[in-house]
Protein backbone atom coordinates (compact mmCIF):
# COMPACT_ATOMS: atom_id res chain seq x y z
CA UNK A 1 0.00 0.00 0.00
CA UNK A 2 2.90 2.39 0.26
CA UNK A 3 1.86 3.38 3.88
CA UNK A 4 4.09 3.49 6.54
CA UNK A 5 3.52 1.05 9.75
CA UNK A 6 3.36 4.15 11.93
CA UNK A 7 0.65 5.59 9.76
CA UNK A 8 -1.09 2.00 9.77
CA UNK A 9 -1.27 1.95 13.52
CA UNK A 10 -2.73 5.52 13.83
CA UNK A 11 -5.82 4.11 11.71
CA UNK A 12 -5.92 1.00 13.97
CA UNK A 13 -5.44 2.64 17.18
CA UNK A 14 -8.38 5.14 15.79
CA UNK A 15 -5.99 8.76 15.92
CA UNK A 16 -6.49 8.92 12.49
CA UNK A 17 -8.15 7.70 9.00
CA UNK A 18 -6.95 6.80 5.49
CA UNK A 19 -7.80 9.21 2.76
CA UNK A 20 -9.88 8.03 0.08
CA UNK A 21 -6.85 6.64 -2.31
CA UNK A 22 -5.33 5.10 0.83
CA UNK A 23 -8.85 3.68 1.36
CA UNK A 24 -9.07 2.59 -2.30
CA UNK A 25 -5.75 0.81 -1.78
CA UNK A 26 -6.52 -1.07 1.82
CA UNK A 27 -9.32 -2.20 0.10
CA UNK A 28 -7.53 -3.66 -2.94
CA UNK A 29 -4.42 -5.14 -0.65
CA UNK A 30 -7.29 -6.85 1.50
CA UNK A 31 -9.63 -8.49 -0.89
CA UNK A 32 -12.52 -6.38 0.33
CA UNK A 33 -14.60 -4.03 -1.04
CA UNK A 34 -14.55 -0.31 -0.23
CA UNK A 35 -18.06 -0.28 1.08
CA UNK A 36 -17.65 -3.45 3.63
CA UNK A 37 -14.21 -1.61 4.90
CA UNK A 38 -16.18 1.70 5.75
CA UNK A 39 -19.41 0.84 6.42
CA UNK A 40 -19.94 -3.26 6.72
CA UNK A 41 -21.91 -3.36 4.05
CA UNK A 42 -22.78 -6.74 2.49
CA UNK A 43 -21.23 -10.26 3.04
CA UNK A 44 -18.06 -10.39 5.68
CA UNK A 45 -14.81 -11.48 4.15
CA UNK A 46 -13.17 -14.42 5.18
CA UNK A 47 -9.54 -13.90 6.01
CA UNK A 48 -6.67 -16.92 6.74
CA UNK A 49 -6.36 -17.88 9.86
CA UNK A 50 -2.41 -16.65 11.49
CA UNK A 51 -1.05 -19.43 13.47
CA UNK A 52 -0.81 -18.31 17.25
CA UNK A 53 3.03 -18.61 17.02
CA UNK A 54 3.32 -15.47 15.67
CA UNK A 55 1.65 -13.55 18.03
CA UNK A 56 -0.76 -12.39 15.43
CA UNK A 57 -4.65 -11.86 16.72
CA UNK A 58 -7.29 -14.58 14.81
CA UNK A 59 -8.45 -13.37 11.75
CA UNK A 60 -4.86 -11.43 10.69
CA UNK A 61 -2.88 -12.46 7.83
CA UNK A 62 -0.33 -15.12 7.53
CA UNK A 63 3.13 -14.19 8.12
CA UNK A 64 4.80 -13.14 4.92
CA UNK A 65 6.29 -16.04 2.66
CA UNK A 66 10.11 -17.23 2.54
CA UNK A 67 11.70 -17.33 -1.17
CA UNK A 68 11.18 -21.01 -1.06
CA UNK A 69 7.51 -20.41 -0.23
CA UNK A 70 7.26 -22.13 3.24
CA UNK A 71 6.10 -20.03 6.03
CA UNK A 72 7.54 -19.66 9.83
CA UNK A 73 5.73 -18.73 12.50
CA UNK A 74 8.79 -17.95 14.56
CA UNK A 75 10.69 -15.21 12.24
CA UNK A 76 9.89 -12.20 10.74
CA UNK A 77 11.22 -11.16 7.22
CA UNK A 78 12.77 -7.63 7.04
CA UNK A 79 13.48 -5.85 4.25
CA UNK A 80 16.74 -5.36 3.64
CA UNK A 81 18.29 -3.62 0.69
CA UNK A 82 21.58 -4.99 -1.17
CA UNK A 83 23.29 -1.62 -0.91
CA UNK A 84 23.58 1.08 1.31
CA UNK A 85 20.96 3.90 1.28
CA UNK A 86 21.95 7.32 0.79
CA UNK A 87 18.15 8.58 -1.00
CA UNK A 88 14.26 7.87 0.65
CA UNK A 89 13.78 5.81 -2.25
CA UNK A 90 14.98 2.70 -3.05
CA UNK A 91 13.51 -0.52 -3.91
CA UNK A 92 13.69 -3.78 -1.29
CA UNK A 93 14.80 -6.47 -2.93
CA UNK A 94 16.13 -8.89 0.08
CA UNK A 95 15.56 -9.89 3.11
CA UNK A 96 16.47 -10.43 6.68
CA UNK A 97 15.08 -13.31 8.84
CA UNK A 98 14.56 -12.18 12.27
CA UNK A 99 13.42 -14.52 15.36
CA UNK A 100 10.36 -12.41 17.47
CA UNK A 101 12.03 -13.40 20.58
CA UNK A 102 14.82 -12.15 19.86
CA UNK A 103 13.67 -9.28 18.39
CA UNK A 104 11.47 -8.56 22.10
CA UNK A 105 14.48 -9.61 24.04
CA UNK A 106 17.33 -7.31 22.73
CA UNK A 107 15.33 -4.64 21.04
CA UNK A 108 12.20 -4.59 23.28
CA UNK A 109 9.29 -3.89 20.44
CA UNK A 110 7.11 -5.55 18.16
CA UNK A 111 8.68 -6.93 14.75
CA UNK A 112 5.85 -4.81 13.07
CA UNK A 113 7.22 -1.72 14.86
CA UNK A 114 10.99 -2.11 13.21
CA UNK A 115 12.09 -1.21 10.02
CA UNK A 116 15.65 -2.12 8.52
CA UNK A 117 18.52 0.60 7.18
CA UNK A 118 21.70 -0.15 6.12
CA UNK A 119 24.19 2.64 7.20
CA UNK A 120 25.14 4.86 3.96
CA UNK A 121 28.43 6.76 4.77
CA UNK A 122 31.00 7.02 8.16
CA UNK A 123 29.51 9.60 9.96
CA UNK A 124 28.85 7.38 12.88
CA UNK A 125 31.62 5.92 12.83
CA UNK A 126 33.14 4.22 14.95
CA UNK A 127 30.07 3.31 16.49
CA UNK A 128 28.22 2.38 13.58
CA UNK A 129 30.15 1.72 10.09
CA UNK A 130 29.20 1.91 6.62
CA UNK A 131 27.25 -0.78 5.42
CA UNK A 132 26.15 -1.74 9.08
CA UNK A 133 22.62 -3.60 9.56
CA UNK A 134 20.17 -1.08 11.72
CA UNK A 135 16.97 -2.39 13.13
CA UNK A 136 15.29 0.92 13.57
CA UNK A 137 12.24 1.60 16.04
CA UNK A 138 9.24 3.16 13.67
CA UNK A 139 7.10 4.01 17.31
CA UNK A 140 9.86 6.45 18.54
CA UNK A 141 9.18 9.12 15.20
CA UNK A 142 9.62 11.98 17.55
CA UNK A 143 12.47 13.36 19.63
CA UNK A 144 12.35 11.82 23.35
CA UNK A 145 15.82 12.32 24.88
CA UNK A 146 19.24 11.55 23.52
CA UNK A 147 19.77 8.44 20.61
CA UNK A 148 20.44 8.05 17.32
CA UNK A 149 17.87 8.51 14.78
CA UNK A 150 17.30 7.88 10.97
CA UNK A 151 16.22 11.05 9.62
CA UNK A 152 15.01 12.19 6.24
CA UNK A 153 16.31 15.75 6.00
CA UNK A 154 15.20 17.36 1.98
CA UNK A 155 14.49 13.71 0.71
CA UNK A 156 17.74 12.40 1.86
CA UNK A 157 18.05 10.02 4.48
CA UNK A 158 20.79 10.92 7.42
CA UNK A 159 22.22 8.96 10.22
CA UNK A 160 22.51 11.28 13.37
CA UNK A 161 22.70 11.68 17.07
CA UNK A 162 20.24 14.11 17.58
CA UNK A 163 19.74 16.31 20.91
CA UNK A 164 17.26 18.92 21.48
CA UNK A 165 18.25 22.09 21.97
CA UNK A 166 16.97 24.57 24.60
CA UNK A 167 15.05 27.15 21.79
CA UNK A 168 13.28 23.90 20.73
CA UNK A 169 15.75 23.09 18.05
CA UNK A 170 17.57 20.31 17.06
CA UNK A 171 21.76 19.51 17.38
CA UNK A 172 22.65 16.76 14.56
CA UNK A 173 25.89 15.04 15.98
CA UNK A 174 28.21 12.75 14.07
CA UNK A 175 30.58 10.27 16.48
CA UNK A 176 32.97 10.93 13.18
CA UNK A 177 35.02 14.20 13.90
CA UNK A 178 35.50 14.55 10.49
CA UNK A 179 31.88 15.33 10.12
CA UNK A 180 30.44 18.76 11.40
CA UNK A 181 27.51 19.16 14.07
CA UNK A 182 24.61 20.74 12.45
CA UNK A 183 22.58 22.98 14.14
CA UNK A 184 18.16 23.30 13.03
CA UNK A 185 16.64 26.03 14.32
CA UNK A 186 12.91 25.47 15.38
CA UNK A 187 11.70 26.77 12.01
CA UNK A 188 13.32 24.43 10.46
CA UNK A 189 12.70 21.16 12.24
CA UNK A 190 8.76 20.68 10.65
CA UNK A 191 10.59 19.96 7.52
CA UNK A 192 12.35 17.29 8.96
CA UNK A 193 11.02 13.51 8.80
CA UNK A 194 11.84 11.49 11.84
CA UNK A 195 11.66 7.53 10.51
CA UNK A 196 12.51 6.08 14.33
CA UNK A 197 14.87 5.49 16.49
CA UNK A 198 18.21 3.16 16.14
CA UNK A 199 17.39 0.17 18.83
CA UNK A 200 20.48 -1.96 17.50
CA UNK A 201 23.08 -2.22 14.74
CA UNK A 202 25.74 -4.86 13.85
CA UNK A 203 28.34 -5.29 11.06
CA UNK A 204 31.44 -7.42 10.16
CA UNK A 205 34.48 -6.89 12.04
Amino acid sequence: MGVSPSAFRKWLKGEAEPNRTRLVALARAAGVSVAWLVQGDGPAPVFAKANAGNGAAAGAFPPAPWPDGAVSDHFVLLPKTPVPVPTATMPMQHFLAVHHDWIRAVCGVDAEALVLEIAADEAMAPTIARQDILLVDTTQCSIEGDGIYVLEVSGRRRLRRVQRRHDGGLLLICDNGAYQPEAIDQAATASIRIIGRVVWAGGTL
